[in-house]
This record gives structure tokens, sequence and C-alpha cells, in this order.
């Protein structure tokens, strides 16, 4: 069979799913970015509560403190607690390694399911609904005493085949630039994070999904009204994508580029997005004020204050910060944005990042035939999109001052590149034009490239876990 025959959704679900298997099979348990955490969160999410009690002690997971503090957690079956600490030496220490003994230790860990403790740990602030479905998988397989190593695993490849799936329908559905949606889905730190326990599959999935519709609705020659239909769903993506991680609001003015002329009004349009963004923020306020009083009189609650005190007071501070921040991290964000692995500490080398950004920026300048149709913005729709990932920049690092504050060096913590993951296609669609065709031996080139570029990503886990 041809390549060029493959449909490039279909194409992206082998691709995608060849190298997420081996990513779940061979990166090691528990070394990705907070897996432990997420892992004991979807735990506490199937029990009905999300993790966040306070036991006032001073003693915290077994170690004596001079003083008496108030530690967030939540009571754990002992065997997913010694799991999740098996591979926490090699967190942040690339010369740590692992081997597949400890992986087959974690896998024989029973679960001890009525032998509880107090587990503090970095909680997650997210919902249940960014657990969705492995909030489920987790219920079932703890009522049957299954063993938490196997449960991670489980969970790994419901992550995976959740983000695949979304990502599929995503490619399958836009009208535009479908191979730059599957080259942005096959970027190694995409593959790498699906195949983990944690949020980022499925808000990448959603991300996509939600540019993706936006693009069908707005040039998708078969639509030439929109429905109710159209609507609801338009609804039902948006504010689940944006309750997963509200800081991509700003990718919800993507909505103005669907034309007005589709809708049964000027009206109707303005007021749907008014009900959007209500809806949106209302949910999310809800659910920052009840984490706010399950956090009270703990450490967060303090450190935030003294956050919304500077950012209000004085905001220069925190601008300094986010450009110095930007400066400083520049390189690490450009190589993690394409390959980032563990806890952020190993990413791929800036000319196998660059290699991959070609790749991309040739997918975003070049019409492909299996595009239904050829696309080029306005200025004003071009202005529109540069403002989008401009805002979503500015917010993401209040976000992370809000959590981190400013360290003594003058950084802003965990400014990662894999953050700007699903707000990606929207700074690419910035270069769409009707100028450049691509065509046959360009597109196996850059297939062909990105497999090569997963190759190396999975060298590179292999020898920052595995080799001495």
């Amino acid at each position: 069979m041809r390549l060029e025959s493959i449909k490039l959704e279909k194409l992206f679900l082998i691709i995608f799913l060849f190298w997420g298997i081996l990513f779940v099979i061979l990166a090691p348990p528990f070394t990705g970015a907070d897996e432990c955490s997420h892992f004991w969160k979807i735990y506490c999410v199937s029990e009905g509560h999300h993790g966040l009690k306070k036991l006032t002690s001073n003693q915290v997971n077994g170690v004596n403190y001079p003083t008496v503090t108030v530690s967030v957690g939540d009571y754990i079956p002992i065997g997913m607690v010694k799991v999740g600490y098996k591979n926490i030496h090699t967190r942040f220490r690339p010369n740590d390694k692992t081997d597949f003994k400890t992986t087959k230790q974690i896998l024989s860990q029973p679960l001890e399911k009525n032998n509880v403790v107090f587990n503090t740990f970095p909680v997650p602030s997210y919902t249940a609904l960014s657990y969705i479905p492995s909030v489920f998988i987790m219920k079932i397989l703890t009522l049957f005493n299954v063993p938490p190593g196997i449960i991670l695993y489980i969970l790994r490849f419901v992550s995976m085949f959740t983000c695949a799936i979304l990502i599929y329908w995503s490619i399958k559905i836009t009208p535009v630039k479908k191979l730059l949606f599957l080259a942005l889905g096959l970027l190694p730190t995409v593959v790498y994070q699906a195949s983990h326990v944690n949020t980022d599959g499925l808000t990448i999935g959603l991300g996509f999904l939600f540019v993706a519709y936006t693009l069908y609705l707005a040039f998708n020659n078969n639509v030439k009204a929109i429905t109710t239909k159209n609507l609801a769903l338009y609804m039902v993506v948006t504010v689940y994508f944006l309750l997963c991680k509200f800081t991509y609001l700003p990718m919800i003015l993507l909505y103005f580029l669907i034309p007005t002329n589709k809708f049964d009004s000027k009206k109707q349009k303005y007021l749907f997005f008014i009900l959007i963004s209500i809806s949106v923020f209302f949910t999310t306020l809800v659910l920052t004020l009840i984490n706010s009083y399950l956090t009270a009189g703990t450490s967060y609650t303090y450190n935030r204050i003294v956050a919304y005190h500077i950012l209000f007071n004085y905001p220069i501070i925190f601008i300094k910060a986010m450009l110095y921040t930007t400066i400083v991290h520049l390189k690490n964000c450009l190589c993690g944005f394409v390959g980032m692995f563990g806890w952020g500490e190993t990413t791929l080398t800036l000319p196998q990042a660059l290699s991959y950004y070609v790749l991309l920026f040739y997918a975003a300048l070049f019409n492909d035939n299996k595009d239904s149709v050829c696309i080029d913005f306005s200025v004003k729709q071009r202005l529109n999109l540069s403002f989008i990932f401009i805002a979503f920049y500015v917010l993401l690092f209040i976000t992370l001052f809000l959590i981190f504050q400013i360290s003594k060096n003058g950084i802003i913590d965990c400014f990662w590149g894999r953050y700007f993951i699903p707000v990606a296609p929207v700074f690419f669609l910035i270069f769409a034009n009707k100028q450049f065709k691509a065509n046959r031996t360009l597109n196996t080139i850059c297939i062909l490239g990105i497999n090569i570029i997963l190759l190396i990503s999975l060298i590179h886990i292999m020898l920052r876990f595995y080799v001495q």
C-alpha cells in the first residue's frame, strides 16, 4: 500500500499507537512528571474525595520535623504508596538510574487495600473531569485488588488510547492542515505524556479537537449554517477542554473565525459566545473556591495570598520575572516542546528539536491535497491568532506565578515547553497560505523524519533511565 493512499488520520493512528505502546512499556513506572501524584489523585477521586485532607503533625511521610505543620494529602493503600516512591530517586537526577528488576518489584507489590496510610504529596488541583475515564477504571481495578503496578500500566494504556482517539478525530474532521495536526500529534512530548498517567493526554487531545471543530464549522464547505446540534457539541467540547486547564482560556477567541453568515443572526453568534464564556467562568470560579476552601490553613493558601498581592500591587516585578524566565529557559522550552522526558530534566538536543520544527513549518506553510479547503487568513484573522497565542503566554505565567511564585534566582518555576502544545495549532495556523503546494516526496520525507525523531526519543529514554 502506497503511503499517499492512506488517510492521514489512519496513518497518525498507526504511528502513534506503535510508538505509544513502546513508550508505555519501556518508560519505567512512576518516572513521568508527577506521575505518582496523578496516580494517587485518581485513586482519591475514585473513592469520592479529592486528596485534599489535612494532617496536623510534626511528622510528614515518616520523617520528623522540628515544628508542627499542616500537610495536605490523603489516606491511600500502602501498596500504592510504596510503588509510587520506588523510582523517586531518579527525579531531576539524570545520573540516577533504575532497572527492570525494580519494575518487576513494582508489578509484584500487592495493593493492601485495607492497610491505608496518610500520604502527603503535591496534590494536583484538577477536577475529576480531567481524569475521565481513568477514575472509573481505577475504581473497578481496586475493587478486585489488582496490584498497583498493574493498575499503573493499565491506566497508561487508557491515557494513550484516549489521546490517540481524540487527535484521530481532530485530523479527520479538520478541513485544513491535516498534516500539521498529524505532525503536532506525533510530537515525542505528546506521545510520551499520553503514555503516562497524567492529565496531559486528555487536555492535548481536547485542545486539538476544539481547534479542529472550530475550523470545521468555519471552513468546511458542507457546513452552510450552524445548527443547534453544532452549537451544543461546540459548547461541550469547549467547556470540557477549558475546565481541564483554564489557562487555555484565550483559545475561546478562535470562535470568531466562524463567519457570521453561518449563524441565524449576528445577535445569535454573540449571545452564544457570551453563554460559553459565562459557563466557563462560573464553573471555574466554583471549582477554584472549593479548592481554596479545602486548602485553607495550609502553606498553599499563604503563598497564593502573597502572590496575588504582588501581582496586583507590583506588576512590574511579575513582568520582569516573566521575561527573565523566558530568556533563561528559552532553549529548554523549545527543546522540551518537541521532546521532553522524565521529570523534565531530559530533552532532545537543540539540533534534533530544530529538525522537527522544520517539519512543523513545512506542514504549516505547504498545502496538502488531502485538505478539502485551502485557506489564506486575512490580516485581522492572523492578528486574532497572534493575540490568542500571546494572551496564553501571559496567562500561563500568571498561573505559574500564583502557584510557584519567584525563586531566589529570579525564575518562575515550571516553565515547560509542553504547556504550549494544545495552543500550537493556533500558532502554526498564522503561517497558513495558498502559495505553496506540498508534494508526495516532501510528505514522505516529513513522515519519515517524524519516525526518526521518535526513534531518537526512545533512545533518549533508554539512556536516561537504564544506561549508566
